[in-house]
């Protein structure tokens, strides 16, 4: 990327965050709720829930532009509480380089496969959950092995952080919009979508936060597939349930590791690996951790 591509890719993150953060701040102004007639809900988990846009419906809020639209395209909606800690999030959320992309798909399992093209803005001590990052990225779509159906891949501009809103409330966001440059040709079988998501969490209590985002796709087909895309770019929504989960594990993968230079961090199974207190083997709680090699391929174990 030139200096100019790094610069305009900057002032698109930031306008598409920003606007996209007046729709949140209206829409919990608004008590958060949503409207029937304008929303179909699509799926569920947990405590979140998707929403699809109703095709020809036009509502006061549209024409004022309080609320977002797809102007045609499928627009989801996604709203709900989620259970953790909002740093936890962000920690799960960010992925600036391959490695730590494959690490966040091992828990999340939100694409099928994935690269990074370059780097606009890379993390800091001062600001650690702050990136800005070209990918690209490939989703399995159902019934591909018929060849009736094609892959959807993208690239795509992946922005994360935090930023303030008009409450002065820390919100974390995650911003992916499609872009496109004369190196990203399209790839055999596999068709280029274009898409466009940003979602917003904060902080609502101890141990829980609140989520906004919609997502607006082009399938590039009008017909059954196109159906297939929308319910499997619900499927990535929801799987925003393991950001914070992510982020917990990644976390223990650093003790471990920083352990494991010390010295032996304990063999036994009756031996916590972390903190080498007893456990009681019939009531301790087994996670799996992702562990990349140098050359960036996985392994989990417990």
């Amino acid at each position: 990327l030139s200096a100019e591509d790094r610069a305009q890719l900057e002032d698109l993150a930031n306008q598409c965050i920003t606007t996209n953060l007046e729709f949140c701040t209206k829409f919990n102004a608004n008590k958060r709720r949503v409207d029937a007639n304008r929303w179909k809900l699509l799926k569920e988990g947990e405590k979140l829930k998707v929403y699809s846009e109703r095709s020809g419906v036009t509502t006061t809020a549209v024409t004022q532009g309080n609320e977002p639209t797809g102007s045609g395209l499928p627009m989801l909606l996604c709203v709900g509480t989620m259970e953790g800690k909002l740093d936890d999030l962000m920690f799960g959320v960010i992925s600036e380089n391959l490695e730590t992309m494959r690490m966040k798909a091992s828990y999340v399992e939100d694409f099928s496969g994935a690269a990074v093209l370059d780097d606009v803005v890379v993390p800091t001590e001062e600001k650690p959950f702050q990136s800005l990052v070209v990918k690209w990225m490939e989703l399995d779509i159902p019934f591909r092995s018929t060849n009736l159906v094609k892959n959807r891949d993208y690239v795509y501009l992946e922005g994360t952080g935090y930023i303030r809103n008009d409450q002065n409330e820390r919100i974390g966001y995650q911003l992916l919009h499609s872009v496109s440059f004369a190196q990203t040709h399209q790839l055999p079988n596999r068709v280029r979508g274009n898409m466009s998501f940003v979602g917003f969490w904060r902080q609502r209590g101890p141990n829980t936060m609140e989520m906004y985002a919609t997502s607006v796709m082009d399938p590039v087909d009008n017909g059954f597939i196109r159906k297939l895309v929308v319910q499997n770019m619900a499927s990535v929504l929801l799987s925003t349930l393991k950001y914070a989960y992510c982020g917990q594990m990644r976390k223990l993968m650093y003790m471990l590791d920083k352990n494991r230079r010390l010295g032996d961090f304990g063999k036994s199974d009756s031996a916590c690996r972390l903190c080498f207190g007893f456990v009681c083997t019939a009531c301790k709680i087994s996670r799996k951790l992702s562990f990349a090699d140098p050359d960036l391929l996985l392994s989990q174990r417990k």
